[in-house]
């Protein structure tokens, strides 16, 4: 392996002086070196401009410069070059002084030696390396941090202060950089939202968790709002002695309001269904229902009129098939219409699907409530809930093999929750986030049309729970404790 030459520049204007260093500089390091005499600062300064160096010795005092100045004025010129000062001196003051201006060592002339050379050399050129990939290191990190397209801040999270904040992070959030240094990171955080905000902190804080992701709003200072999506890392930097957290920050208004018009256009979409099922069953119930029965009635009064054999028989049967056409059609039509939410309510059409479900399929259903009355203030609310239930039990009879079905309405702090537990197979994880799965879709998505939430979980061969939390504030509900 070829050893690389170590070029010095050596600074002395006393030629013995200057004789004996290179001396020892050869004893030490032979002919893996090179040194470049000079007697004064300027011839010095000259040549640093002109090739590089990998080590500057140099005397404190020299013609055109003395003391610590010396020092400075080399470092403000050879900026990564590392030096070692010679001085006559053994002064512990003066050493720590040449230090503090830049110097890697201080060397008293006296006392030099081969071994000493040698490894002030190699340790003064190892540690320049060092320090030279470190600001390497945290030049790229700042260029990063500075163009970012995420804003990123350093943040102490316990008192909520910034330590530093980049371009885009200001950008997003509406301020100026130094205007940030100056004000809380909660600060910029919605009203609306600074509880549940707070209460994220302090869960993430508590929780020993290195990341955590939260989306909040936040105000502009000229009013507007934005959605923010905030990535916390705990960071292992210190500021100040504290241990500093960092925020990434990203712009999802659009994202959100993408989101919210989806939603929307799905409600809407929804609304339309409902309306063309409610006609369609008014159609199925008033004319087809209405032409059946009719017809049901003249099939009954030519089987008093027509007694003899076959055609006696043959009227029967199609009287019975009339009369199986006409609970067909009701059956449709109940299904494209529950007209039991209008004659019921909601808490009656839920003890009817019940009843319905045990009847149609003979699994053991029990319905338990602490409440006596239930309605919602919107009547579409109503319908989806409706149907959220009614594809619960759509999936329940297909898919899981129950014998036992268990529903508990009841009302808590903030909440009205329907829960549906069964006994059957338990539904999978992945099978609750197959893409495929269009019924669970269908039912998350009526849930975020009136803000509820629905969680769904299985335990093979335990059976699954179906939990359906609803707002307090969109329903009104009677306590009053009824078994069924």
């Amino acid at each position: 392996m070829i050893i690389p030459t170590i070029h010095i520049l050596l600074i002395e204007d006393n030629e013995a002086d200057a004789i004996l260093v290179e001396s020892d500089l050869q004893q030490a390091m032979g002919e893996q070196m090179t040194v470049t005499h000079v007697e004064r600062l300027s011839s010095a300064i000259e040549l640093i401009h002109k090739k590089s160096f990998d080590l500057i010795l140099s005397d404190l005092t020299l013609p055109d410069s003395d003391g610590i100045t010396t020092i400075k004025q080399l470092r403000e010129h050879a900026v990564s070059t590392p030096i070692a000062v010679l001085s006559f001196r053994d002064d512990e003051k003066l050493a720590i002084k040449a230090i503090k201006a830049g110097a890697q060592d201080y060397l008293v002339k006296g006392s030099l030696t081969e071994g000493v050379l040698a490894r002030v050399i190699r340790y003064s050129i190892e540690r320049q390396r060092i320090e030279e990939s470190n600001r390497r290191a945290q030049k790229r990190f700042q260029t990063i941090f500075e163009k970012s397209p995420l804003g990123i801040a350093l943040v102490n999270l316990h008192t909520g202060r910034y330590y530093d904040v980049n371009p885009k992070y200001a950008s997003i959030v509406g301020r100026r950089v130094d205007e940030l240094i100056d004000i809380s990171h909660a600060d910029i955080i919605h009203p609306d939202d600074l509880q549940s905000y707070h209460d994220d902190i302090e869960s993430f804080l508590n929780s020993g968790r290195v990341d955590c992701k939260i989306e909040k709003r936040i105000l502009h200072q000229d009013i507007s709002v934005f959605w923010i999506k905030i990535s916390i890392v705990r960071f292992e930097a210190i500021a100040s002695n504290e241990i500093c957290y960092l925020c990434m920050i990203e712009d999802i208004t659009e994202r959100k309001q993408m989101i919210e018009n989806l939603h929307q256009l799905a409600a809407h979409l929804q609304d339309i269904r409902e309306e063309e099922r409610t006609r369609i069953g008014r159609e199925i119930h008033d004319v087809l229902g209405g032409t059946l029965t009719v017809l049901k009635m003249d099939l009954d009064w030519l089987s008093k009129k027509i007694t003899a054999e076959p055609m006696h028989e043959r009227i029967k049967l199609l009287y019975q098939l009339t009369g199986e056409a006409i609970e067909t059609a009701r059956r449709v039509s109940v299904n494209l219409r529950p007209n039991v939410l209008d004659n019921l309510g909601l808490l009656g059409a839920i003890e009817w699907l019940v009843r319905e479900l045990e009847q149609r399929t003979k699994i053991d259903c029990t319905l338990e409530s602490t409440i006596s009355n239930l309605s919602c203030h919107n009547k579409s609310y109503e319908t989806a809930i409706f149907r959220i239930i009614q594809e619960v039990f759509i999936n329940i009879t297909r898919h899981s093999n129950a014998t036992e079905v268990d529903v508990e309405l009841v009302e808590d702090e903030d909440d009205f929750v329907i829960t549906i537990k069964d006994n059957g197979v338990g539904i999978t994880k992945l099978q609750i986030l197959n893409p495929q799965s269009f019924g669970i879709i269908s039912m998350n998505e009526r849930t975020q049309q009136f803000g509820g939430e629905f969680e769904i979980s299985g335990i093979a061969s335990q059976g699954s729970v179906v939990m359906l939390r609803i707002p307090l504030a969109l329903v009104t509900c009677a306590e009053e404790a009824i078994d069924g």
